[in-house]
């Protein structure tokens, strides 16, 4: 399966939450509420230049063309939903992975593991957004404007 190289700005989301939010509630309305919620980072992230790779339930894996689109698209997540958000560029090997019937698009690498890292810690920061330094030092200083740089 084709794979390619490619520096690529890697975001993770959490919905904030969502789990003790939904305790009790009927699967079926949870599953309607998440395809609604889905579709709306699908079209949020192509306005921003990205693509999503990935949903995890509450959670999601997407691509962008750079830190200051994904960092809009984490603005614009925030309005509607309380959401932790990591974010870190790097070289990244993204395309089609495994065989015959179950094949998916994913992306791997350093910078994948370590905006999930970001995401992680940003659930216990003062800020929702938390950036590694790659994506970090791309970013002018106004556009750093309620963000945090994680140490790694």
């Amino acid at each position: 399966m084709k794979k390619s190289k490619t520096t690529a700005t890697v975001l993770f989301f959490d919905l904030k939450d969502w789990y003790r939010q939904n305790q009790g509630r009927d699967a079926a309305d949870i599953a309607a509420e998440l395809d609604s919620f889905y579709g709306m980072v699908i079209e949020s992230a192509a306005r921003h230049g990205g693509r999503v790779v990935k949903f995890m339930g509450d959670a999601g894996l997407l691509l962008f063309e750079s830190p200051d689109n994904a960092v809009s698209f984490a603005r614009d997540l925030g309005k509607n939903r309380q959401v932790h958000v990591g974010i870190e560029t790097g070289e990244v090997v993204s395309g089609t992975f495994g065989k015959g019937e179950l094949q998916w698009f994913d992306a791997i690498g350093e910078p994948v593991n370590r905006a999930a890292k970001n995401m992680q810690r940003a659930a216990k920061a003062e800020k929702n957004i938390l950036l590694g330094p790659s994506a970090w030092e791309a970013l002018s200083a106004p556009d750093r404007e309620d963000l945090a740089c994680s140490e790694e």
